[in-house]
């Protein structure tokens, strides 16, 4: 007799067994509710299955491998190319829903850039018909289903002017609130206010001092939602800020430090060897770039390149997905993007830009009684560029096929550390209610916005890389597998606290 012990689901489960009879292994220690799990003795090279659960039969498992999706370019919430948009506050311009809604519809994109002009205002408070404006842009960009990265500036003339800071932060003040409101559909904030387009150089009231430009970060970050991070101009400006070249890491991610809120754009990408001075020490700072940016946003748009360095497809592939590129402007530097058109990669980046997730493979029971545990294991992969960067629900959802009414359970998954090129593993146990009809039930996996305003909007929701999955009408993901609610009072109950619950 040979004793074993792994690692099970986080759980360690002792096993012994006689080496010539391993379909007869008795379980030594307490196994848990997990159905069955293949496990590989890689000392003796040996696989075998180790039933778990007494109550659920292999021949209960619904084993299934999903197919890839590797062609189709379809809209997601948060990423991929965008339209460049821009008003002077305090006008009357305002977004156009229809206008809106092509982008989605006709173009597959779902986020624009928004730059707010507050030209009017250099010398003054804003008005209340300016941040009228705002709450009413606000409220038609969620209507028509996209987001925006959100910037504010006070010209877009190379010798123009800005504001003194004293202004810049009244102003700030001001639209907290409405930025606040609008949390849901503003996907970042970029800095902006500093020089022409809010680009941070070339000030006339002297914000480019590394004092100002902290004073200002500081006051973006105080009146920012703490769940929405702001994006700088250069790695080297939050380096600078924060006395740091040491890159975030994963136990740092995702809180409500500075640290983990500072993203950055880069308005210059691919142009030259350094971007035109967005790199100081370029081969460092990329690859500082490429650790933080696993946690924090990259994005922006290309310039004309110098000769020296030319933004081909091989460049620009190998340069988002090292940086962790979530979204590109869409209509500028246009020789850039239509060489890539040309040498034929824009597909690709329209596909792998930002997230891409893929199902592979997901174990689900067959069979449940009422009060018993629902157990799955669901492998996901990410084929994009860079994670999902705003918090996010991993839902499975139950649908009675006769009924059709819905069960939903909300999962401890968190898409945000699906990094790039990686498989990642979901391991649920949820409670069936004791007063769940029974019958035949689809299963559902659904990615909604972290905002209750958007969770039930299919268009805030992630659609997966795979092929017959995807349901236009709600949003939700077909995992392929039933479930047949049944009768048996020998079924061993589920003690957990966690249940579907009717939605």
């Amino acid at each position: 007799m040979i004793a074993f012990t792994f690692t099970i689901h986080s759980q360690d489960i002792v096993i012994d067994g006689n080496t010539d009879d391993w379909n007869n292994v008795p379980i030594l220690s307490e196994p848990g509710v997990f159905p069955f799990a293949k496990v590989h003795v890689s000392g003796n090279s040996l696989n075998f299955m180790v039933q778990l659960s007494p109550t659920t039969s292999e021949s209960d498992i619904s084993q299934v491998n999903y197919v890839p999706d590797s062609t189709t370019i379809f809209p997601n919430p948060e990423r991929g190319f965008y339209k460049h948009t821009e008003s002077i506050l305090g006008t009357g311009n305002a977004l156009s829903k229809s206008v809106l809604e092509s982008y989605r519809n006709n173009e597959s994109i779902t986020l624009i850039l928004h730059v707010y002009y507050l030209s009017n205002f250099k010398t003054t408070s804003l008005s209340a018909l300016a941040l009228q404006e705002f709450d009413a842009d606000m409220d038609i960009l969620r209507n028509a289903g996209l987001k925006c990265i959100l910037r504010f500036a006070y010209t877009s003339d190379e010798s123009g002017t800005d504001a003194a800071l004293t202004y810049v932060e009244q102003h700030l003040e001001q639209l907290a609130p409405y930025i606040s409101k609008h949390a849901d559909v503003i996907c970042f904030m970029q800095a902006g206010f500093i020089g022409p387009w809010g680009e941070w150089h070339n000030s006339s009231n002297n914000l480019t001092t590394p004092t100002a430009r902290a004073q200002i970060l500081s006051k973006i970050l105080e009146n920012l939602p703490e769940d929405r991070m702001v994006q700088v101009r250069t790695p080297g400006f939050k380096q600078t800020f924060l006395d740091t070249t040491t890159p975030l890491t994963q136990n740092e991610a995702f809180k409500s430090t500075s640290l983990a809120r500072i993203g950055y754009h880069n308005d210059c990408f691919m142009s030259s060897t350094d971007d035109y001075g967005t790199y100081g020490d370029v081969t460092l700072e990329k690859a500082y770039m490429n650790a933080e940016c696993l946690y924090v946003p990259s994005g922006g748009e290309t310039c004309p390149p110098s000769g020296i360095d030319p933004a081909d497809c091989t460049k620009a592939q190998s340069e988002m997905r090292y940086l962790h590129w979530t979204y590109l402007n869409e209509g500028y530097y246009k020789g850039v993007n239509d060489q890539w058109i040309v040498q034929g990669c824009m597909d690709n980046l329209k596909r792998e830009m930002g997230y891409r997730f893929q199902l592979i493979s997901g174990s689900y029971p067959g069979k449940l009684s009422p009060g018993e545990a629902f157990t799955a294991r669901i492998i996901i992969r990410n084929l994009g560029y860079a994670p999902v960067y705003n918090k996010r629900n991993v839902e499975l959802i139950l649908k009675n096929n006769h009924t059709n009414v819905l069960y939903l359970a909300k999962t401890d998954a968190d898409p945000r550390f699906w990094q790039p090129l990686t498989e990642n593993t979901i391991d649920v146990e949820i409670g069936i209610p004791a007063e769940m009809p029974l019958g035949s039930y689809s299963l559902f996996l659904n990615l909604p916005d972290g905002y209750s305003s958007l969770s039930n909007r299919v268009e805030y929701s992630i659609r997966l890389a795979n092929q017959n999955v995807w349901d236009s009408i709600t949003g939700y993901n077909n995992l392929q597998s039933n479930v047949d609610v049944e009768e048996n009072s020998n079924a061993e109950k589920y003690t957990g606290l966690q249940f579907f619950q009717s939605k």
